[in-house]
This record gives structure tokens, sequence and C-alpha cells, in this order.
């Protein structure tokens, strides 16, 4: 293609440098150098795209690589804290010059059955814990009731507040490096 358009240059005797659009052919052959130029963007751009591609396939599978290693290295930690533990069950989390490896507890999840849980504050004229909404206010409700195994008790009558359950989640194994 630039040969064409080389020759119709050539042809045409046109020079880039004190060029003027004075009639309509100089302003048909402005028009052709804008659209070589503008085919020479799209053709650098499809180029570089397909540089980028292969760039982001390579950088996927590298990292793929790396985070495979990563959770080898955390699973050998993991193993190596949990004999940690059952030499010491009071255990919980080591320092090293490279990071920290360890155990944290993690909060109870607390499961709402709402409709329960609203007749049950309602029967007990516990009002104070139902959002406007007709919704359980279940951050009060966490702050004014007690857990007794998987139940949540109103601590001043005794009574198990129905609609509830409460799971223990154990401990997640957290491993930090540093910077």
């Amino acid at each position: 293609m630039s040969n064409l358009q080389e020759f119709l240059d050539e042809r045409e005797k046109i020079n880039n440098s004190n060029f003027k659009v004075t009639d309509d052919s100089s302003a048909n052959w402005a028009l052709r150098k804008i659209k070589q130029h503008q085919e020479k963007i799209r053709e650098n751009n499809a180029l570089a795209q397909a540089e980028i591609d292969k760039i982001e396939a390579w950088n996927q599978q590298e990292n793929d690589k790396a985070q495979q290693s990563i959770d080898y290295f955390q699973g050998l930690l993991a193993e190596y804290a949990m004999d940690k533990r059952e030499q010491d069950p009071k255990f919980k989390s080591m320092k090293l010059p490279n990071g920290n490896i360890g155990f944290r507890k993690k909060p109870r999840k607390w499961n709402y059955e709402d409709d329960i849980l609203l007749d049950t504050l309602k029967q007990n004229k516990l009002t104070d814990f139902i959002n406007v909404t007709e919704k359980p206010n279940k951050s009060q409700i966490k702050k004014a009731f007690e857990v007794a195994g998987d139940k949540v008790i109103n601590p001043e009558t005794g009574e198990v507040i129905e609609g509830i359950t409460v799971d223990e989640q154990g401990e997640d194994f957290s491993v930090k490096v540093s910077d």
C-alpha cells in the first residue's frame, strides 16, 4: 500500500514541508494522507494489543505459578503450626524475621430466623430490639443477650430467644510476610 501512496504523491508532485490546501485535488490528497496515518495508527494499535495480550497471558501464567508456590508454602507453615500446637496447646502465633504465622479466633456467627425472632421479641415485649421496619435489631440483640451453647438467652429472664442459633467458627490460619 505504501508503494501506491508514494507513487500517487510523486505523480501529484506534492511536497509535505510547505504544502497548502488550495483546491479539491490538494484537499483530496490531504484526506488520503490522513487516511494513511489513521491506518498506521490502527496497525500500531493492533500490533501493540497483540503484544499486550501475550504479556498479560505470560503475566497470568507466572502469577499462577507463584500463587501455587505461595499456597504450597502456606500449607507447610500451617502443618508446622499445627505440630507446634500439638506440642503446646496454648500456641497461638510466632513472630519470625520474615513474618508471622499463627491462629486467629474467628468471631461467632449469629444465624437469624427473622420471622421467629420477631415473634419472640414481640411476645416478650422486647420491642426495643425491633427496628421500625419490622426487622430484628441484630446489633442490639448481640449486645443485650447472651450465648449459651448454640442458643441465645435473655440474661434478665433466662428465656431462650427463639429464631437465633449461634455457630462457633473456630480459627483461621494466617501468614503475614514482612516487607
